[in-house]
C-alpha cells in the first residue's frame, strides 16, 4: 500500500509537540560527522544575512502545487521522468533572501514512521522528516531536496534511499533493509530549494554558470572575449555566430574589437571556473546544502543469510528498457563490494576477464574527464599501446582524442570530448573539440561495436533547455547509427554524486533533469540503449569529488561490463 504523510504545522507549539514525542518514542543514535562530505552551515552566515521584506520568498500555493504534482513513484524512479513540471517555480523564488528561512539540518528532525526498532531482511523502511528552517519555524512548503541512504560503516555496506516531497515540509524517506545486522540512516538535506533557484536564475539569464572565452589570432594580433549559449547575454548585436562551427549547437562569441581581426580568425577556447554570482548567492551555492540532519535512527535488521541476494538474471541478457524503469536504489555495497539488484552479474574483474569480454571490440567513450577516466582504466589493465597523434605524440593535450590498441585482441579504444561548452582551463584549440553526432556519425559498420556517452558536468552549466539541445543532437546520431549498424550496443552513463563544497551546481536537482532530458529524448531507443545509474553507487558512499576514486571507477567499469559482456 502507498504511504503518503500529509503533515501540516500550525504553530511553533505544535512542532515543539512533535520534537518531543520524536525524543519520548523514537531510539536515537547522535552522530556529529566531521567529514568533508557534509557540513554545518557557518553561523557567521547566518549573522550577515538579507533580511527579507517580503512576507514571503515565493509564491507558497504555486510551488506547493508544482511539487505536489510530481508522483510519488518519480521520486522512488532511478531514472527521474516530471522533475521539469516544477522548474518554473523554482524561478519564481525571490531574489530577496533572508539565510535563515532556508531549511536548517540544526533544527530538522527526522523519526521512524513506525516505532519499531528491528526489520526483517528486504523489508522497506519509512521515514518521516520535518524540515525547520534557521529560526526553528517549520516550513510550510517543499521544492527542497533531501537524500537518505542506510549505512553500516563495519561492513563497508551501504544504500542510496529515495525521499518524497509532499509538498508541505514534511517528507517521507525510504529504505530498503538490504543486509542484516545493526544499521544507521542518514538524511541530509542535498540541495535547498534556494540554492536551486540562485543557480538557475543565474543560469537562464547568463546562459553559463561559469565564464568561457574564445581566442581570436591573425599574425601577431592576439584578442580574447567572452562567449555563451545566448547572443543576448552580451547586450550586443555584433557577435560571431559560431553555432555552425559548433555543429548545430547555441554558440556566440563577442566580435573583436580590433577590426583588423574578424570571426574567421577564431582559433582557440576556453573555460574556466570564474562565475558572476554576488556575495549572498556565493553563500548559498556554498554552503547551504549537503547538510547532514543532527540525529540519525538506528536500526536491526534480521534474517536468512547476510544480505538480500541479485536477482537470478545475468546482466548480460536483462531487457534494456528495464534499465530505464528501475526503482532505487539499483544495487548496494556490501563488504566493499556493489550488488545488482535487477540482475545477476557474471563479471568478475581480472585482466583476463577484461580480454575475453572485449575481444574484438571497438569500444568508444564519448564525453568528459569522467568518462576518459574508464579509457585510462582499461587502458592501463590490459597494456594496451596509446596510438601517436597526427604530430607523432603519445600525449596531446588532456582533452585531444585518445586511442589505444591491442592487435592481438583485435580490440580499440577510443575517448574524445564532446561539443561546446567544454571548459579546458587554458585556451586550447578548438579543432579539438568536435559534436558527439559528429564522431557517432563518422563510425563505419563493425561487427562488434559500442558507444558509451556521458556528458553530465559541463553542461550542468547550462539551462535545461540546452542540455536537450544537446541529447536531441545526439539522439538523431543514434538513429543513424542504428541504421548502418543494427548491431551496436549503446549506453548512457548517468549522473554521479559529488559534494565537493566549491561545486556550486545543485546536482541532486541537475541530475534530475538530465534524466528526465534522457529519458524522454531517447524513448524510442529504450529497447537498445542500456542506462547506466550510477547515482545510487556514488550517493551511498557519500563519495566527494568530480572525479571519483580509482576503486569506484573500477566497480563503474564492472557495472558497464556486466551489462556488455556474454551477450
Amino acid at each position: 500500500m502507498k504511504y503518503v504523510v500529509r503533515c501540516v504545522f500550525t504553530g511553533l507549539a505544535i512542532s515543539v509537540l512533535a520534537l518531543v514525542m520524536a525524543w519520548n518514542f523514537v531510539p536515537f543514535m547522535h552522530r556529529d560527522d566531521p567529514s568533508v562530505r557534509h557540513f554545518d552551515v557557518p553561523l557567521s552566515l547566518l549573522d550577515t544575512r538579507t533580511i527579507s521584506t517580503h512576507p514571503a520568498v515565493l509564491s507558497q500555493e504555486i510551488f506547493n502545487r508544482a511539487v505536489q504534482a510530481i508522483p510519488d513513484s518519480d521520486y522512488a524512479a532511478s531514472v527521474s521522468r516530471n522533475v521539469l513540471s516544477s522548474y518554473e517555480a523554482y524561478l519564481s523564488i525571490n531574489d530577496d533572501i533572508d539565510l535563515r528561512s532556508i531549511a536548517s539540518n540544526t533544527y530538522s528532525i527526522q523519526i521512524l514512521a513506525v516505532n519499531q526498532e528491528v526489520y526483517s531482511l528486504g523489508d522497506l523502511i519509512r521515514v518521516r522528516i520535518m524540515l525547520f528552517d534557521g529560526y526553528g519555524k517549520p516550513l510550510t512548503y517543499g521544492g527542497d531536496i533531501l537524500r537518505i541512504w542506510l549505512t553500516t560503516p563495519s561492513k563497508n555496506a551501504s544504500a542510496n534511499g529515495y525521499v518524497i516531497d509532499h509538498g508541505n515540509g514534511s517528507y517521507t524517506g525510504h529504505v530498503r533493509a538490504l543486509w542484516t545486522g545493526s544499521c544507521v540512516i542518514k538524511t541530509s538535506i542535498a540541495a535547498t530549494k534556494q540554492h536551486i533557484a540562485v543557480v538557475h536564475k543565474f543560469i537562464e539569464k547568463h546562459g553559463l554558470l561559469h565564464d568561457m572565452a574564445a581566442g581570436f589570432n591573425k599574425n601577431d594580433l592576439q584578442e580574447r572575449t567572452p562567449c555563451n549559449v545566448k547572443p543576448s547575454v552580451f547586450g550586443l548585436t555584433d557577435v560571431c555566430n559560431f553555432t555552425k562551427e559548433n555543429y548545430g549547437l547555441n554558440w556566440y562569441c563577442e566580435k573583436p574589437r580590433n577590426p583588423k581581426l574578424t570571426c574567421q580568425d577564431w582559433t582557440t577556447v576556453q573555460g574556466h571556473r570564474e562565475d558572476h554570482l554576488n556575495e549572498v548567492e556565493r553563500k548559498i551555492a556554498r554552503f547551504y546544502k549537503h547538510m547532514l540532519l543532527r540525529e540519525s535512527p538506528t536500526i536491526k535488521t534480521k534474517g536468512d543469510g547476510t544480505y538480500v541476494p541479485s536477482v537470478d538474471l545475468p546482466c548480460s541478457k536483462r531487457p534494456n528498457k528495464e534499465t530505464w524503469l528501475e526503482e532505487s536504489p539499483v544495487g548496494f555495497y556490501y563488504k566493499n563490494q556493489w550488488h545488482n539488484r535487477g540482475c545477476k552479474s557474471t563479471f568478475i574483474p581480472s585482466k583476463m576477464s577484461y580480454e575475453n569480454c572485449l575481444r574484438d571490440q571497438f569500444l568508444f567513450f564519448i564525453g568528459d574527464s569522467n568518462i576518459r577516466s574508464w579509457f585510462d582504466q582499461i587502458q592501463q589493465t590490459l597494456n594496451m599501446v596509446i596510438a601517436a597523434n597526427t604530430e607523432g605524440q603519445k600525449r596531446g593535450p588532456w582533452f585531444s582524442l585518445r586511442r589505444a590498441d591491442r592487435t592481438d585482441l583485435n580490440l580499440s579504444l577510443v575517448w574524445a570530448v564532446h561539443e561546446l561548452p567544454f571548459y579546458t582551463g587554458g585556451h586550447s584549440p578548438r579543432e579539438y573539440i568536435k559534436s558527439m553526432a559528429w564522431h557517432i556519425d563518422r563510425i563505419p559498420y563493425m561487427k562488434k561495436l559500442t558507444i558509451v556517452i556521458h556528458n553530465m558536468m559541463h553542461l550542468a552549466r547550462t539551462p535545461p533547455s540546452e542540455f536537450r539541445a544537446h541529447v536531441r543532437d545526439v539522439r538523431f546520431a543514434i538513429g543513424r547509427l542504428f541504421k548502418r549498424v543494427p548491431e551496436a550496443r549503446l549506453f548512457i552513463k548517468g549522473p554521479h554524486s559529488a559534494t565537493y563544497v566549491n561545486l556550486f551546481k545543485p546536482l541532486d536537482f541537475i541530475r534530475k533533469v538530465q534524466e528526465q532530458v534522457f529519458f524522454e529524448e531517447l524513448i524510442e531507443f529504450h529497447d537498445k540503449i542500456t542506462y547506466l545509474n550510477l547515482w545510487d553507487m556514488t550517493t551511498c558512499i557519500e563519495n566527494v569529488n568530480v572525479h571519483p576514486g580509482p576503486s569506484t571507477v573500477r566497480d563503474m567499469i564492472s557495472y558497464f561490463m556486466s551489462y556488455l559482456c556474454d551477450r
